[in-house]
């Protein structure tokens, strides 16, 4: 009979108790040993050298087959979960739910189980949830919820945990991140204002604890300073459209004169958008808004939201890479990674009105 006969009925008679194909199968019908479909399967051919026309041959029958292999018995073998947790601040959050689906997508390649926590940005929630994981032996974390003094941060690194940060860094030493480029990207927003001729600009800031928020406020107030400028700023308690309305409504009644707001994130963008209709004034006709992140959905609101765009699925790709890298290299060297930033203009921004100008 042909190789294909010999496949399909090797396939209805497979070894194991479960009638699931196994390795043994596999290399059965391959003609190889075992321990050939084992280092093939497990991404090690090139470790083996085992030729590329072998390997094919082994993935197509392991495919033919039905193949999958056993994570539960691999983790019992090596003593390795294969389990990591991702700590979010708000899974409700549709730019944090890219770089979940990217670090989801980077992990499952490798064979990895991803377990999600969403902290509401609360720390003592984020120490919670953190000994659930640990307690589930988690091999590594992605956390995303790191303030300038973070005693669970701490608590991770004093212990030894494969931690990488990602959209924040901390203050803890010895800990790889992964975040946007804050600074460039509040470079491009106010540079994008002032060639519009605003001059009377706002900035509602992240919570103050933050580094993203610290690091936008500083390329902010070093524009301004460059321009010969002075713009006011108020940190929200978390990036929400309800303290994006409130620091906005506080900026509009104390600077009456404001022709833009420079938003931490698109979510403060769309509550700085309320709070200037609400004062009876319209965006961008009285007060452009500009935001930060360019999360799903910000060219559908209304104005559409000019914003900095940063790519979400970039930054959890890269975030999940590093911390396998971390994982199976302890004394790998700590790096800090940037994610580009690009302006994307929408409608949300225009020229300063002509009594201002």
């Amino acid at each position: 009979m042909s190789d294909s006969g010999s496949s399909h009925s090797s396939k209805s008679k497979a070894g194991s108790p479960s009638g699931r194909p196994t390795l043994r199968d596999v290399a059965k019908v391959a003609h190889v040993h075992v321990s050939t479909v084992s280092r093939v399967l497990s991404g090690q051919a090139e470790a083996g050298r085992i030729t590329a026309e072998t390997a094919q041959r082994i993935e197509a029958v392991a495919a033919e087959l039905g193949y999958r292999r056993n994570t539960v018995a691999r983790a019992l073998r090596t003593g390795r979960t294969l389990v990591i947790g991702m700590v979010v601040p708000d899974v409700a959050n549709l730019y944090q739910a890219g770089i979940t689906r990217a670090a989801g997508d980077v992990l499952a390649r490798s064979e990895y189980s991803l377990l999600l926590a969403s902290t509401d940005d609360d720390l003592e929630h984020a120490q919670a949830q953190v000994v659930a994981m640990l307690g589930s032996q988690a091999e590594g974390l992605l956390y995303g919820v790191a303030r300038q003094d973070d005693a669970v941060l701490q608590g991770l690194a004093d212990g030894g945990t494969p931690v990488v940060l990602f959209n924040r860094t901390g203050q803890v030493p010895g800990v790889s991140a992964v975040v946007p480029d804050d600074r460039a990207g509040t470079r491009l927003a106010v540079e994008h204002l002032l060639d519009l001729g605003h001059r009377n600009i706002v900035h509602v800031g992240g919570p103050e604890d933050v580094s993203s928020s610290i690091h936008r406020l500083a390329a902010f107030v070093e524009m301004m300073a460059a321009a010969d400028l002075h713009g006011e700023c108020r940190f929200a308690e978390r990036h929400t459209e309800e303290e994006g309305l409130r620091i906005t409504r506080q900026l509009l009644t104390e600077s009456p004169e404001t022709t833009a707001v420079v938003a931490a994130n698109d979510r403060l963008a769309l509550g700085a958008i309320d709070a200037i209709e609400e004062s009876g004034r319209v965006c961008p006709d009285d007060v452009s808004v500009i935001g930060f992140n360019d999360m799903p959905y910000a060219d559908r609101f209304t104005p559409p939201l000019t914003t900095v765009r940063i790519s979400q699925y970039d930054l959890g790709f890269r975030a999940a890479n590093l911390l396998l890298k971390t994982i199976e290299d302890r004394d790998r060297p700590v790096e800090t990674q940037l994610v580009p930033a690009e302006l994307v203009v929408r409608a949300s921004t225009g020229p300063v009105p002509p009594a201002f100008s």
